[in-house]
Parts: C-alpha cells; structure tokens; sequence
C-alpha cells in the first residue's frame, strides 16, 4: 500500500481473523496464502446485517495495544466486496449451472463498515452493561478488593522482617 493513500484501519478480535491460508494458484501452480474476515454479527450497513459476510484483505496486522486484536488497513477510496454463500427460505444453499454453491456479494466502502462495527460494538456495549448497574459492579469490585486485603493482612504476619 502506498503511504501517500488515506486509509481506513478496521479492528477486529482474533477469532475473526484467519491469516495466511494455503491455496495453490491455478494459473501458476505456485504455494500461496491469502486472509479471511468474517464480519461478526448484527453488523449492520444500510439497514442489511452483513454478519457473516466475509472479504480478504491484503494485510493484516497484530494491534500495538491488544494481542487478541487485529487491525486490517483498506484504502478508504477503495471498495471491499463482501461475500457470503447464500440460502434460500428453507436455509439451503442453492448451486449455480456449475454445481457450487452461490454467493451474495456486496460491495461498500471501508468507512461504512468501520461505522457499522463501531454502532454494533457500542449496542453490545449497552446491551450487557444493563444486566448489571454501575452501583451493583462497584460493590462486587469493593467486596473483592477487601477480602485481598484481608488475605494481604494474614499474609503479613509471616513475613519475615529485614
């Protein structure tokens, strides 16, 4: 990627990533690898969830602050073609005059998916924050930090004095 283009870093947690793949080319017969995003779910973009739908970027890289992280850097002026096997009504996946099974195939911007997964971490976020209050969090980190400190006490005991 050249360093003069704007990009777009998406994020994502590890079991979202798989990296270096194998496949064989084709055309060359040459050992290659290439990368798979899945786009976790209730990811929604122009009102469609696209949860499961899946690209393959050129890069990916290990986030500088989180090891189960990993940060996916698109050119922002670049589309990225999501795609996913389709089903019918019944949950089966119909093939085409090949017999392979058939895809959807979207196509949008980085910028759009990097705000559908910002909204949808942000309702997660709110959705798991509700199960318990901030009062209710506060007391269990109060009661565990003073049965550490009683321990810490008995522990103190037998230290050995210098």
């Amino acid at each position: 990627m050249s360093d003069g283009a704007e990009k777009v870093y998406l994020s994502f947690h590890k079991s979202f990533v798989k990296e270096n793949i194998p496949y064989i080319d084709r055309s060359t017969g040459e050992d290659r690898t290439f990368n798979s995003v899945t786009l976790p779910s209730d990811t929604v973009i122009d009102g469609r969830n696209v949860g499961g739908f899946q690209f393959s970027p050129l890069y990916i890289d290990p986030s500088k602050y989180d090891e189960n992280q990993r940060v996916v850097p698109l050119l922002a002026n670049r589309e990225v073609w999501l795609t996913r096997t389709a089903r019918d009504a019944d949950g089966n996946v119909p093939l085409d005059q090949d017999g392979n099974p058939e895809k959807e195939t979207l196509k949008v911007m980085p910028m759009a998916i990097k705000e559908a997964l910002a909204e949808a971490r942000r309702a997660w976020s709110q959705q798991h924050s509700r199960e318990r209050s901030l009062q209710e969090r506060a007391g269990t980190a109060r009661n565990g930090a003073g049965t550490m400190r009683r321990e810490g006490d008995r522990l103190s005991d037998r230290d050995i004095p210098f």
